[in-house]
C-alpha cells in the first residue's frame, strides 16, 4: 500500500500530541499522565447515566483509534478481569465515561467491548465517500471569465509516512473555460482522519494541485485546518504564494466532512491567481 508524507509542521504536532501516549499494556498504569485533560461537567450539571456491564458511566459517542496494544476489561480499572484485547489501529466507538474518567466503556462492529484505558484512545473520523459528487464554480471577476465544472471521488485511505495514522484520499476532476482557452486537469486531496494537533483537534485537508509547479517536490498546496466536533475550517496557508493570494474568508461553519471538502475546493479555486489560470487553461504568454 502507497503511503504519504505531511509537512513536517503537522507531523512535529502529530509527535508531540502522541508522545504522552503510554506504550503497551497502558492499563496497568497507577494513574494517567499528567498532561492528560478530561472535560468535565460542571458540578450544578445533572448527568443521566447508563449501565454498561454493571457500571454506571456517563454517555458519550465518537470514532476512536487505538493507538497502541491494550487491554479490554469487564470494568473500570486493572483489578477487573481482562475479557479481549485491542490492537494499535483497531477502531472502536465510545459508549460512555466511566465515573473515573481515565476509563471508557467501548464497542465495535455494535457489539459492546468493555472498558479501555481512555488515554490510549485518539479521536478519529471518517472520511469515506460512498458515492462521487460533482459541483461548479464562476469567478465574481469577470475579466477572467473562470467557469469550471468538477467530480469529487473517494479514492481510499492512505498510511501517513511515519506516523501511526491514515488520510482520506480524494481525486477531483476539474474541467474549467474562459474566453481564452479551456482545459481538464486533475487535483488531489486529503483529509487526515487522526488530528494533527490532539490539544486542538484540528484535522487537515490539503488540496494539492500538481499541474502549477514542477509536479514533484513543488506544486500548488492549500491547507485548512478542521475541528469535525465544532464544525469550524480556517484556511492555513499556501505553498506557493504567486500561484494563490489569501483568502478573502478565512473561517468557515461547516455541516459535515462534504460539506468542509466541498467549501475548502471552491475556496481554492477561487484564489488561484491568473498566473495559476495561465497554467491551468494554457494560455500562451
Amino acid at each position: 500500500m502507497m503511503t504519504k508524507a505531511i509537512p513536517a509542521v503537522f507531523l512535529i504536532c502529530a509527535v508531540l500530541a502522541s508522545s504522552s501516549s503510554v506504550h503497551a499494556q497502558t492499563d496497568e498504569l497507577d494513574e494517567a499522565p499528567s498532561d492528560f485533560k478530561i472535560e468535565l461537567p460542571a458540578a450544578s450539571d445533572e448527568i443521566e447515566t447508563v449501565t454498561v456491564m454493571d457500571q454506571e458511566v456517563v454517555p458519550m459517542a465518537g470514532l476512536f483509534e487505538v493507538n497502541d496494544d491494550v487491554n479490554v476489561r469487564s470494568g473500570p480499572g486493572t483489578d477487573f478481569e481482562r475479557i479481549a484485547g485491542l490492537k494499535a489501529g483497531d477502531r472502536v466507538r465510545a459508549i460512555g465515561r466511566a465515573q473515573d474518567p481515565t476509563w471508557t466503556a467501548i464497542s465495535k462492529d455494535g457489539e459492546t467491548l468493555g472498558f479501555v484505558y481512555t488515554p490510549i484512545l485518539v479521536p478519529v473520523v471518517d472520511g469515506t465517500l460512498g458515492e462521487q459528487f460533482f459541483g461548479s464554480y464562476m469567478s465574481p471577476n469577470k475579466k477572467n471569465g473562470i467557469a469550471c465544472d468538477y467530480r469529487f471521488r473517494f479514492e481510499g485511505k492512505v498510511p501517513v509516512e511515519g506516523d501511526d495514522f491514515v488520510t482520506s484520499d480524494y481525486e477531483v476532476r476539474f474541467r474549467c473555460a474562459n474566453q481564452v482557452g479551456a482545459n481538464l486537469f486533475y487535483a488531489h486531496m486529503f483529509l487526515t482522519e487522526s488530528p494533527v494537533d490532539m490539544d486542538t483537534g484540528f484535522h487537515l485537508i490539503d488540496l494539492d494541485v500538481r499541474s502549477i509547479g514542477d509536479g514533484m517536490e513543488e506544486f500548488l498546496s492549500t491547507r485548512f485546518l478542521y475541528h469535525p466536533k465544532t464544525g469550524v475550517m480556517t484556511f492555513e496557508g499556501h505553498s506557493l504564494p504567486r500561484y494563490a493570494k489569501p483568502l478573502k474568508v478565512q473561517t468557515f461553519k461547516t455541516k459535515n466532512i462534504k460539506d468542509a471538502l466541498t467549501q475548502a475546493l471552491e475556496a481554492s479555486v477561487a484564489s488561484w491567481t491568473e498566473a495559476a489560470w495561465d497554467l491551468l487553461l494554457k494560455k500562451p504568454q
